[in-house]
């Protein structure tokens, strides 16, 4: 019936050619094998890390030579789409900032008479605060008809001032095209690597500059295409020339280092410790990098950066977020995103009209992308409101998230507490006990007829909805042709694997088969007088154990179970006959169904549960309840239910569903040399849907709870401990918990 990629990262096209058409790619640990594409990004632009950690701000030798003020007030504005119901079948191609400092945005399009590009200007007025697009053909390229394969060209403008193209044709080997008058001259000689992960510019002097997936930048001679000079970098998205310099991060990712192609040295590397993405734009004497943390800035010749502006709860803060370009425009800032086709929003000082007259704050355990893309989308909308969004991160390591809750609980009880809260991980019974939350139903109003019922039904007690998910995720069981009593509990699927000697995808840790199976076989462990059950803990840590053993479990935890993990090609050859999978969301299904099939199996739902995420719910004794009322409404709407936020999960309008359920995604495809995997058709997405649809079984994690089962847990798992000490110290933690609430 259904099935997915390998280590999460799998699904080759499926979002990038979707929404992109393949004229960028991504690649999130993909140096052993660039051929795979996280299916959620447009463009994976990911410096990876084994533990990403914040940007600094600077080094802690010495000061910055140059100093700049921090940066306030700015806004956070949208950018019209260039997308309409007239162009809506084009694809983005590159953005790019032509020689009069305007945003020149390309898309591709393939028509019955031929393939197009099209190039669209945008146009800003400043008094009125608007901006529009000009459309027009980019005619010199007509002559590439028939010869691009699947979208995949970048149009872009050289520092020479010429016009140029990349593209790649259908036996997969790129070219570089030069405008020449209405056509254009191919650059011939280049000895390009075969690859689609690439970025191409034009130095001052004609020389061609290019670097790739291999973190290596290489400098050619334009009359003959030959080789000048190549040098080791980093990511090749954070190529950025200006004149005849090239800036590009070091190996590292860490840092931006210099290259002067006109004399052929490295000039003084701009250090920095940037540890996620990172693009670099170029203004006059300043060198300014763009990252989730923030935006830095140094001079040309600087030797470290300096954050100018905090990333805040702007969209680039996201860690799903997937930055594309970034341009310095006078004292503003544009950053072109992965999502929604290629989307762009401006950074500037706040006018005085701008200034915010209301608030509103929002709270969460952890930092959650959905919100922060609700709030950058909200305070477009509604400029005259700030949002305040508190986190319960950030605090020392040897706070718990008991003792956050706390804190929390004290503050709601005050009177001091945030408008909104997102309830994941938080006591939600006790709240409502408390009378912590507020009905939502009168905030609602008639747009539950949009959402659904079963979502609706989940969370209605007593006529009342005190919170609701804005999305969910499916947990589900990928088999291969087993009978369903040897998964159908945790002591059947522990003696089958224990049977068959493993049944599960290689290199899973302790922590996975905890969470795993805490999940998908939830112990009942709290009783109604909310004593814990020390039998039942028993019985599950003793089953937990048998199975890390079966299936050899390591130490290091490479992605988490909620984050979506799966192993599809493994699964297909016959390395695994069984996972567990998360579906996180429409492009989650990716090629789960196709492997099913290849392996007489299916892709059984798990008793209808569903995994609520991003929890809504309304602080009762807020006074502030016109805006919470906005807010709530603007977050349930179909204009925020169908944005797109990469493993955010399944959205609970029927409308947004109802469109994904006619998607066909077969024709992208994923695999290695000897085996090769479709994207789910359109009968399997409906088929998916309606299963979403039916999950009407909330699985709600507390996380004090959870972070006792998994501290005490762990230490039983890999034999440190004795089970009956891991079991007493569980039940005297969690029942120490359950007094206080």
């Amino acid at each position: 019936m259904f099935k997915k990629g390998y280590i999460f990262i799998s699904l080759c096209l499926l979002l990038t050619c979707f929404l992109l058409l393949g004229c960028t790619k991504t690649e999130k640990k993909r140096e052993e094998n660039p051929s795979d594409i996280q299916k959620e990004d447009l463009i994976d632009n990911h410096e990876p890390s084994e533990n990403e950690k914040d940007d600094t701000e600077q080094s802690d030798e010495g000061e910055s030579e140059d100093t700049f003020d921090l940066l306030e007030n700015y806004k956070e504005r949208n950018i019209p789409s260039v997308y309409t119901e007239d162009n809506k079948k084009e694809s983005y191609c590159n953005v790019i900032l032509n020689e009069n400092n305007q945003i020149e945005y390309y898309t591709y399009s393939e028509e019955a008479d031929g393939d197009s590009i099209w190039k669209y200007t945008l146009i800003e007025n400043e008094e009125e605060k608007s901006a529009s697009w000009k459309r027009e053909a980019v005619s010199w390229l007509n002559g590439l008809q028939g010869e691009i394969s699947n979208g995949r060209i970048t149009p872009f403008r050289g520092e020479d001032l010429n016009n140029y193209a990349v593209y790649i044709d259908d036996m997969d080997n790129p070219h570089v095209v030069k405008q020449n008058g209405d056509s254009f001259t191919e650059i011939l000689g280049l000895d390009i690597r075969k690859t689609d992960y690439r970025q191409v510019d034009v130095l001052k002097n004609g020389n061609i500059v290019l670097a790739d997936l291999g973190r290596e930048c290489f400098v050619y001679k334009q009359e003959d295409g030959s080789l000048l000079t190549s040098f080791r970098s980093g990511w090749y998205e954070s190529l950025c020339v200006k004149e005849n310099q090239i800036y590009i991060t070091d190996p590292t990712g860490s840092s931006v280092q210099h290259y002067d192609a006109e004399k052929q040295e490295f000039k003084t590397t701009v250090e920095a410790d940037f540890k996620t993405d990172v693009r670099v734009a170029i203004d006059k004497d300043d060198i300014y990098v763009c990252t989730k943390m923030g935006i830095y800035r140094a001079k040309q010749n600087g030797k470290e950066f300096q954050k100018v502006l905090d990333a805040g709860t702007y969209h680039f803060a996201k860690d799903s977020g997937v930055l594309l370009k970034f341009f310095v425009i006078g004292d503003a800032f544009y950053v072109v995103y992965g999502e929604d086709r290629g989307a762009i929003k401006k950074y500037s000082p706040a006018k005085e009209d701008d200034i915010a007259t209301k608030s509103l704050t929002i709270y969460s355990m952890k930092s959650n992308d959905v919100i922060l893309d609700m709030i950058s989308e909200f305070q477009d909308k509604y400029p005259d409101t700030e949002i305040i969004y508190e986190t319960g991160e950030g605090s020392e390591a040897s706070v718990t998230a008991a003792d956050r809750i706390r804190t929390l609980n004290a503050r709601i009880l005050a009177g001091d507490g945030p408008d909104i809260l997102v309830l994941d991980g938080l006591p939600t019974e006790s709240y409502i006990k408390k009378g912590i939350l507020a009905d939502l139903n009168p905030v609602l109003g008639d747009l539950k007829e949009e959402l659904l019922p079963s979502i609706l039904s989940a969370y209605t007690v007593e006529d009342k909805i005190y919170m609701l998910p804005s999305r969910f995720s499916i947990p589900m069981f990928l088999t291969s042709g087993q009978d369903p009593e040897v998964y159908a509990s945790l002591k059947s699927f522990v003696e089958y694997s224990e049977a068959e000697g493993g049944v599960l995808p290689e290199d899973y840790s302790y922590f996975d088969f905890l969470q795993i199976l805490y999940y998908n076989y939830p112990p009942e462990i709290i009783e109604k007088d909310k004593t814990v059950n020390k039998e039942n803990l028993k019985e599950f840590l003793e089953l937990v154990k048998r199975l890390c053993e079966s299936e050899q479990a390591i130490e290091q935890t490479l992605f988490t179970y909620l984050e979506g993990r799966g192993s599809d090609i493994p699964f297909v050859k016959g390395d695994a006959d069984f996972s567990f999978i998360n579906i996180k969301g429409g492009y989650g299904l990716s090629t789960y169904p196709h492997a099913a099939e290849l392996r007489n199996g299916e892709l059984v739902t798990n008793k209808d549960i569903f995994f609520p995420e991003t929890l809504l719910g309304i602080n009762a004794l807020s006074k502030n309840k016109e805006l919470i009322s906005t807010f709530i409404q603007f977050a349930f709407s179909y204009e925020i239910q169908e944005r797109y936020i990469a493993s955010s999960g399944y959205q609970i309008c029927t409308k947004v569903l109802d469109e994904f359920a006619n998607s066909d995604l077969s024709y992208l495809l994923t695999g290695d040399a000897t085996t090769v995997l479709r994207g789910a058709n359109q009968k399997e997405n409906e088929q998916m849907i309606e299963i979403v649809k039916k999950a009407c079984t909330p699985f709600t994690v507390d996380e004090s709870i959870w972070q006792i089962i998994e501290e005490e847990s762990i230490k039983y798992l890999k034999e440190n401990r004795e089970l009956t000490e891991s079991v007493d110290a569980i039940a005297s933690r969690i029942q120490l918990y359950l007094y206080e609430q």
